[in-house]
This record gives C-alpha cells, structure tokens and sequence, in this order.
C-alpha cells in the first residue's frame, strides 16, 4: 500500500470528528435502564461531539434530554456508582431517541509499570471502547464531571465501571511516557500489568497567518501501515502551542481545527536519543464548498461522505445531514471533490468533481444525485457448456476484495456494498479441483446477467523469489518442514505436522492485531478455501497466531474475522514462527504430501498451488 493512499484511510477515519457541516442541530432522548429494563435514576448521561462534552442526569423515569446535537459522530455514555456504563456511538443524521443500558459491573485490576518493571504513578485512561460496542472518550467526559481514572501511587488502577463478562479496549497516558494503546482486555479477576515506554518529545506550534491557533487538534499517525490508529493526540494551548510523545518511529503528523483548512500531513521522524523534535503547522483560511446530496426519488441523502483530495491525499471530508446537505472547509483552491455514497448507493454520474475555485471563498455545487448499486448475476458454465460446480469467486482489482462461493450450481450474485472507485472491475472464477478458471469483467454503470465460460490453464508452478520487505525463506524450500508448536488450539483438536503427513497443509502465520487488507484478504481467501477443500482427506489448512496475545483475545479474533478452519496458538517464545523464520505476517507456507515444504510465494495463485500438490503422488 502506497503512502498516499494510507494517509488518505487515515484522514478519513480522522476528519469525521471534525469537520464543519450544516448549521442544522437535532435532538436525542431516551431512557437510563438497568439490565432488567428498569428506569435508573441519577445517572450522569455524557454527551460528546467535536472533542467537547456535555453532562445532565437522568429524571425518575430514566429519562436524559440533549439539544443542539449536530451531524458530527456522538458518543453517549451513561455512568452511576454500582452499574457498568452503558453507551451508544453513533452519526445522528436527525432527531433520535435511544436508551441507554447501564449493566452489571466487572472489576479489571491493572497495574502501570514501565519497562524496568517500576509501577508508573499518575497514568490515566484517555480513551475506551467498550465490547466493540460504544466509546468513551474519557480525557473529554472528565471536564464534564466524568470519574478520572487514574493510577495511584502504587501503579494501580482499579477499573470497576466496565461490564462483566466483557472486554475493553483503552489507551494509556502520562506525562514522561508515550500513549500506549491497549488491543483487548477481558474483564475478569486476573492483574494485568500495562507498560509504558518512554518514548520521544514531538513539540510545536499551531498558527494560522502567524496567529496563534488555541484548541487545534493535533494527530500523530504511524507511516506506512494500513489503517492505523492514532497514536497520540494533543490540544494546542491558548498560545497555539502543543507536545505529546510518540516511540520512536516515523509518522504523520495532521492538524485540524473547525474554523481553518489543514495542511498537507506533515512527515516527521522521532529518533531515540533525541530529547524532543519540534514540527510547527500552519493552518490557512478556507475556502467553503456547500452543497446537496440526492437519493434516486429526489429526496434527501444522509449520511453521504464528501471528501476534498489531491491525488491521492485526503484533506477534508463532510457527511451529508439530513437535508442531504454537506459543507467542506478546504485551504487550497482546487482539487477534486470525492462523493462517497451510503451503502448501496452509487452517484449517476461523475463520484469525482475537479474544482478550481480561483479568488472564489464560496461556492455551491449542483446538486448531486445517487442511484443504486446494481447486483451483479450471472452463472459459471463447464468448457461443454452445462452448469458448472461450486466455484472460488473473488474480485482482482478491488481495494476491498470480495471473496465467495458460488451455487452448487456455479450461479452466483455479487453485491457491491459501497461504490468503487472504476467503473470496470475484474473477477476470476476459479474450479477447486480442475484447472479450470475464467477472468471477467463487470461494467458497474451498465450491468447485466453474465455467464462465464471456464476455460483450461496452465498453473504457475514456478517458485518465485522472496519479495522485498517480506520473509525470505528460501532455505527451507525442499526441506522437511519445521514443526509446529502451539500452545491453544481453536476449532479443532492439537494438530501437529507428523500426524498430517499424506496431505496438502496450508499454514498461515498472522495476528489479530493485523487489520490490514492484505492480511483480511488473506484470511478470507483461507476461509473460502477451508469451505471448499474441509471435506477432502488430503487437504488441511491452518491458521497459527503469534503468542504475544491471551487465548480469549485470539478466540475474539477468530469470532470477529469469522474465520472456522483450525487455528493455533503458537507456543511461547515464538516457536513455531521462530521454527519458520517469520518476521512479517500474514505469511503462508504450503507443504506437500511428503512434509517438504514446497511453497512459500503464494499471492494469486493460492488454489493452483493446492491443486498441483493434491494431484502430486
């Protein structure tokens, strides 16, 4: 992945926190209830949008009212002594009226140490997300009354306002420390101790025409990996000036503040030894672009994302509110603006507009109407002629690949969720037992029913070299393969490779941590080959996590990815990817019949390799 491109998933993921819209505000009501349904009265019910909150309590039926609520994204948090939070996250598009359920409280004891093993005093909670379910934005709930939560001088931090039975995830801060984001913590009875690196000072100050810029929100992203998270954010004072600390590593730095367009992402590199590293931004006054967002009838589209880009950076982005109308604030005078329709939806004619504003500081386009994503249908045919099989189905050129099974009978329906960005995308359809396959196209603005004729092919047999940035492991090519060692297995039985001899194995080597499209195009092309080859003796595809999570935070993984073929968790330290020379995931490894291991660049052509094995006495 390109860094453009990774800067323009950051920004949006950022941007929607931020960005002017729409004058219009909306309302949202409803009820504080226990677990039971009961009315829970006097709970502090916590509004957040744009990094600022707002609090009420609840009345003695439970009830809590917020006005003046925005097209911006909502964290609603509710909180009283003895119940778990209860919460919703959501993009209020007009008035909404949700209740809010405050359940049985777990207890997660942690304790905050640095790297030398000394507790770490003074470390506070800055940001939870609960069950995957809502988040708390802490570091801004507590300038509404929120509870700090905060280590004592013990390290300690007893947080008892989370559910049972659940888990949570948080980030970590302190002032001599870096932000230390938390994956998953299971509430349960268990100490769990959370390190805090040192890290380097990143300082700076933000202006706008030499001004200083009070209240900017400044971001620090890691370069280079997709969809990464923020790694630490800061205000700017009321002299415009900021810091925050950061391992050392290269980032993304990116300011924002409502009232002024953002600059380009700024790169900067924090080298360990350094004692801080200073970047300044300079906002720039903004030009305005407004306009209206139309669904096939003419009525109004919410929730539509509209974003300001050049070439491949993302520097603002608006959602459509619920008169369909969206306004983006940008500092540049031309570029294009990006529709990005709600799921389902496609706009009739251009998704991107070329804008040259000049002098202008105000415009408004024409407005923009949407149209339905076709469903795509169609039917695979043997060379002969007749209905084919079950088929491998997956997309080859889109940035979120799709991945299927067709019918017993080889027809299939392909939806597109979301609008891509060409109008002709390719697939391939590929038999799991025979060479046999086809690539097609679909012409998105023009769809009709296809039928796809397999054709015979020649497999790529070849083994190719290792790639650069990826694992070489071209020593064990040939070789017997290494064992593999794992501690927990998930749905299955402890597999090991002695007793698989006589079968084609599939290994894969990942983590959950992972979230990158190449590593859930990866999982996903393994579970499509699980559903088709689970019923054959002589194939066995495996999946085996790192071991620096807990086994209920591997199992959470498994459920979330919805993944069903054997996994394992690799032993400590590290064996079995220490076994395989495994230092970048996801990685995987086929191994024949004999437990040699034959394959190990298998991107596009993961079936075809499986295939050649099987038929291999």
């Amino acid at each position: 992945m390109t860094g453009p491109l990774i800067r323009q998933r950051i920004l949006i993921a950022l941007l929607c926190f931020l960005v002017p819209l729409s004058a219009q505000a909306f309302s949202v009501k409803g009820q504080v209830v226990d677990q039971h349904g009961r009315a829970v009265e006097g709970a502090l019910v916590f509004c957040a949008q744009d990094r600022e909150a707002r609090k009420t309590v609840s009345a003695a039926d439970g009830a809590y009212h917020f006005d003046g609520i925005s097209v911006r994204m909502m964290a609603l948090v509710a909180w009283k002594p003895g119940y778990a939070l209860g919460g919703q996250t959501s993009l209020p598009l007009g008035d909404m009226e949700l209740n809010l359920i405050l359940p049985a409280p777990g207890d997660v004891l942690i304790r905050v140490i640095n790297n030398n093993f000394l507790s770490v005093a003074g470390a506070r909670i800055t940001s939870m997300m609960v069950n995957d379910l809502f988040h708390v934005p802490v570091d801004e709930l507590v300038e509404a009354g929120f509870p700090l939560l905060r280590s004592d001088d013990k390290g300690l931090l007893d947080l008892s306002c989370v559910p049972a039975g659940g888990y949570v995830k948080l980030t970590l801060a302190h002032h001599h420390y870096a932000d230390s984001s938390i994956a998953y913590l299971p509430v349960d009875t268990r100490r769990r101790d959370l390190v805090l690196y040192e890290g380097v000072r990143l300082r700076g100050r933000i202006t706008v025409e030499g001004e200083a810029v009070p209240r900017a929100r400044i971001s620090l992203f890691q370069q280079g990996v997709e969809e990464q998270k923020v790694f630490a954010e800061a205000f700017s004072d009321p002299e415009g000036y900021y810091h925050l600390r950061a391992p050392e590593d290269s980032y993304l730095l990116v300011a924002h503040h409502r009232e002024y367009a953002a600059p380009q992402p700024q790169q900067v590199l924090l080298r360990s030894g350094e004692e801080s590293v200073t970047a300044d931004i300079a906002l720039t006054r903004a030009h305005v672009i407004g306009g209206t967002i139309l669904q096939p009838d003419n009525k109004p589209c919410p929730g539509a994302r509209v974003l300001f880009r050049v070439d491949d950076t993302v520097f603002e982005e608006a959602i459509s509110d619920s008169t369909g109308a969206f306004e983006l604030r940008i500092g540049r005078a031309d570029g294009i603006i990006r529709v990005v329709p709600p799921p389902g939806f496609m706009t009739e004619i251009l998704a991107d507009i070329p804008v040259q504003l000049g002098e202008t500081r105000q415009t408004t386009l024409p407005p923009i109407k949407l149209k339905a994503l076709p469903v795509v249908r169609g039917k695979a045919l043997f060379p002969e002629g007749i209905p084919a099989e079950k088929l491998y189905l997956h997309s080859l050129d889109l940035p979120a690949p799709i991945h299927m099974i067709t019918r017993e009978d080889g027809s299939f329906e392909i939806h597109f969720f979301y609008q891509p960005e060409q109008k002709n995308i390719f697939f391939r359809l590929e038999h799991p037992f025979r060479f046999l396959r086809r690539d097609f196209a679909v012409v998105l603005d023009q769809p009709s029913e296809i039928e796809v004729l397999l054709e015979s092919f020649e497999p790529d047999l070849e083994r190719r070299p290792a790639e650069t940035g990826r694992n070489d492991m071209e020593a064990l090519l040939g070789k017997e393969a290494p064992p593999i060692v794992c501690a927990d297995w998930f749905n299955s039985q402890p597999l090991s490779l002695e007793k698989l001899k006589g079968k084609v194995v599939v290994l894969t080597f990942w983590g959950g941590f992972d979230n990158s499209i190449f590593a859930m195009n990866r999982l996903r092309e393994m579970q499509s080959a699980w559903e088709l080859y689970k019923d054959q003796e002589d194939v066995m595809l495996i999946g085996i996590h790192d071991a620096s999570n807990e086994a209920d935070e591997i199992a959470e993984y498994i459920r979330s990815c919805g993944l069903t073929f054997p996994v394992g968790k690799d032993d400590d330290p590290f064996v079995s990817f220490v076994n395989y020379g495994i230092n970048y995931i996801p990685q995987t490894v086929i191994i024949d019949k004999q437990s040699t291991v034959h394959y190990t660049q298998v991107e596009g052509r993961l079936f075809e390799l499986i295939k050649a094995l099987r038929r291999r006495p």
